[in-house]
């Protein structure tokens, strides 16, 4: 809980509030503009601080401790593909089950 209120913090003040400003920058100077702006910029913050801490809890799921459900055997690591800022991680279990995830788990 700590690490997504940070993250959502830095979001706030990095993304959020840049888009804030330009999302009210038609408005008239004014307490209702800041009100606005800090509003917008929380929601778009925290918004993509949910998304990428869901997408984790999502790939934390479908790793399942590195059991595969389909066949109770575990997944080892085949490979990792990279597309431009992105790293897939794939892990196959003994029956040829394919894992496909962006997060790099490890076996406990």
């Amino acid at each position: 809980m700590t690490a997504f209120i940070i993250f959502g913090v830095i979001m706030t003040i990095s993304v959020g509030l840049f888009m804030g400003l330009i999302l009210t920058s038609g408005m008239n100077d004014g307490i209702f503009k800041n009100i606005l702006m800090l509003i917008l910029a929380l929601v778009i913050g925290f918004g993509i601080t949910g998304i990428a801490f869901g997408e984790r809890d999502y790939e934390a799921k479908k790793w399942n401790n590195g059991i595969c459900p389909h066949c109770n055997t575990e997944w080892h690591f085949q490979s990792a593909a990279r597309d431009k800022s992105v790293t897939t991680y794939f892990y196959t279990c003994e029956n040829g089950h394919i894992l496909e995830t962006r997060n790099l788990f490890q076996k406990n």
